[in-house]
């Protein structure tokens, strides 16, 4: 049975504990991950299977239409384009794809699919009678409801322009480049809406590949930081969405408890784990204590992982990087995937039924090693804490242990443990930028950091992720899946003085830097928004008070003191750089004098995924221009008339992001005297 609306594969949708659990449909799940209408999703649902896996031809063309969609979308608001990649909906079957393709987005469609075509080669496709079929390298993918005359318009514009078949994705040798996340790319593209999901809280979409150690990698970058794992791990799909091995590509066969066992000898080499037998391992991997109630605990678990393994269904629990990644959503790191809660792993009911030992007891026996058991003791002394739940818990992480050492990624990392030192180090190449990622791991915790040259605001080593692990084993899991991401990151994140990117993005004569190219090019956290400004004027009006105009420079160096290698906020827009978030600029850079509204500030603010809604740009401009400002005040008033005299309208239209009515009253009432925003704050502002 399928389970409540929008069913997740957490603790407390698949345990009920008790109570009966709503029923949703097949339809309903599959058009989560399709975006179908609800009788088309029920009709295309096969029993047993809400998503066919396609046949090897077929999953090829998929990924490679996938491919060039990431090189032309990039980083999109679905809100804007139709949906993500401007799809409608998906209709996915064995031999054949059904889009449906937003009407405005069938030129960029049309220029993605040349990009799929090899050199030399011409696009094969023709008119049916629901839209036009497309032949991708073997694949066949359905426009539905495109008119002949409008792909054959939208071809005609394209053909002969910058985007020639073959010259941007399609080279020679891309094929094979894939070949190792072919299946990963067709059943994204195949559960495509799911990046509309209600846990992807960013109104901003964006999928990448690139290398980690040779290999490519697919990476969801929504929301400003890479994540490995698959999308429908991600935002803890039902199993019923998960994707099917393909026929053409079984798994093969899974040493579990030999998986566990080379683990074990690596983390021996220093951190002191021996094990006498392979549940013994498992409970020193999972941090519990080897006794009776565990090890059966443990030989249990490791039964059902071996079981969970051969089935074919779950094959996308090696995707990713392997099963470790979602342990590390209990450390509380935002960016490892989009649903915060840990996944229960496939298996874990099927765990739980065949345990036969005491829960309360393993739960007791948890809150006693976490030291938590007189703490969970109210005055009478009951305990508050729910017992067989913790133990249940418990148990499941065993299986989930289990589960991320066997799915441990082939190509081994090289661990030692240099002279002298407590812990034990791994590191690799990376090409992007070109430079070392670093692992260190102790007994009971791990630490990522990637070692770069052209890593900006002398930030050369830049630690990416740090957390704790219950062993040095597991320590090493979480590592190796953090270090899958760390390369890749460092074009994600910022200075923390200055917010400027430590890789920033490269602007040339094809970059829009119009004030809508460069919104829609940002990172949405780093947009800043009237609602932002208006929030820290107040502040502003102290932390600002003496503030410069923008011709003297934003950030200049002190030079009373000529040693001094930093520089420090001398404008108006310098402190909002600071206090608000917005990317500082360099004592010397063209965008340190430059205004606003200016390109050269705009250019600074593309660089850095980053943006000013046109509102704050013309208050801004105009607060930073005066020139005999005495404080804060005479600037604040400068912005309040350059706004009043603005055509409001226009400035709305400039902003591709719809603009809320509430906001354009707000900016009308905007006080000129200071003393008043306060109050004009909390009547437009605040709750």
């Amino acid at each position: 049975m399928i389970t409540s609306p929008r069913p997740r594969r957490i603790d407390r949708d698949v345990f009920h504990e008790g109570e009966e659990p709503q029923r949703t449909y097949p339809g309903d799940v599959r058009r989560w991950a399709t975006g179908e209408p609800y009788r088309l999703a029920s009709e295309e649902c096969q029993e047993g299977l809400l998503i066919p896996t396609a046949v090897e031809t077929q999953a090829m063309g998929e990924a490679l239409l996938l491919d060039a969609l990431l090189s032309e979308y990039g980083l999109h608001r679905p809100a804007l384009t139709g949906g993500p990649f401007g799809i409608i909906l998906v209709t996915p079957r064995t031999h054949e794809i059904l889009i449906r393709v937003a009407p405005r987005q069938l030129l960029r469609w049309a220029a993605t699919v040349l990009r799929t075509v090899a050199r030399g080669a011409d696009l094969l496709w023709s008119a049916e009678e629901h839209g036009i079929a497309l032949t991708l390298a073997g694949a066949r993918v359905v426009l539905l409801a495109t008119a002949e005359s409008d792909w054959r318009a939208a071809i005609d514009q394209t053909e002969h322009s910058a985007y020639q078949p073959g010259s941007v994705q399609a080279q020679d040798g891309r094929t094979a480049y894939l070949a190792p996340i072919v299946p990963l790319l067709s059943a994204t593209l195949r559960r495509v809406h799911l990046l509309t999901d209600p846990e992807v809280s960013s109104p901003t979409v964006e999928l990448l590949i690139a290398e980690h150690r040779g290999e490519p990698c697919l990476y969801d970058t929504t929301g400003g930081a890479p994540s490995a794992i698959p999308l429908w791990q991600s935002v803890a799909a039902p199993l019923e969405l998960w994707p099917s091995a393909p026929l053409y590509r079984s798994a093969a066969a899974v040493d579990v408890r030999g998986a566990i066992s080379r683990l074990m000898s690596e983390a021996d080499e220093g951190l002191g784990f021996p094990a006498q037998d392979v549940s013994e391992a498992l409970c020193k991997l999972a941090g519990v204590p080897a006794v009776p109630l565990t090890l059966r605990a443990a030989e249990v678990a490791l039964s059902v992982a071996e079981e969970v393994l051969a089935d074919p269904r779950f094959i996308s629990l090696f995707d990713g990087g392997g099963w470790a990644a979602n342990r590390r959503r209990d450390l509380d790191i935002v960016w490892v995937a989009h649903t915060d809660e840990a996944v229960i792993p496939p298996g874990a009911e099927r765990l739980v039924a065949a345990f036969t030992g005491d829960l309360d007891m393993l739960g007791m026996l948890t809150l006693s090693e976490e030291h938590a058991l007189t703490e969970s003791l109210t005055a009478t002394g009951e305990l508050e804490e729910d017992v067989p739940a913790i133990g249940q818990e418990a148990l499941i992480q065993l299986l989930d242990w289990a589960l991320a050492a066997a799915t441990r990624p082939e190509a081994p990392w090289s661990w030692c443990r240099p002279d002298g030192a407590k812990a034990l180090h791994a590191n690799a190449p990376t090409s992007d930028p070109d430079g070392v990622v670093q692992l260190r791991v102790e007994v009971d915790s791990y630490a990522v950091s990637v070692v770069a040259p052209s890593l900006r605001e002398n930030e050369y080593v830049r630690v990416w992720e740090e957390g704790g692990g219950p062993s040095g084993a597991a320590a090493i899991l979480l590592a190796e899946s953090a270090a899958r991401t760390a390369g890749i990151a460092m074009h994600y994140v910022r200075d923390p003085l200055k917010g400027r990117l430590l890789l920033p993005r490269p602007v040339d004569k094809r970059t829009d830097l119009t004030t809508a190219g460069v919104i829609l090019a940002a990172h949405a956290e780093a947009i800043f928004d009237f609602e932002d400004l208006a929030s820290m004027l107040s502040r502003l009006r102290y932390r600002a008070h003496t503030a410069g105009s923008a011709s003297e420079g934003h950030w200049r160096r002190d030079a009373a003191v000529p040693d001094d290698p930093h520089d420090y906020t001398h404008s108006v827009l310098g402190d909002v750089q600071v206090w608000c978030g917005t990317p500082g600029t360099h004592d010397g850079e063209p965008a340190n004098t430059a205004s606003p509204d200016s390109l050269e500030y705009r250019r600074h603010l593309a660089e850095h995924r980053a943006a000013m809604d046109p509102f704050v740009t013309c208050y801004l401009t105009a607060a930073a221009e005066v020139e005999d400002a005495k404080d804060f005040d005479d600037r604040h008033r400068a912005g309040v008339t350059a706004l009043r005299n603005a055509d409001l309208e226009q400035l709305a239209d400039s902003d591709p992001r719809p603009v809320t009515q509430r906001v354009m009253t707000a900016i009308t009432a905007l006080p000129l005297d200071a003393d008043e925003i306060d109050a004009w704050y909390e009547a437009y502002f605040e709750e």
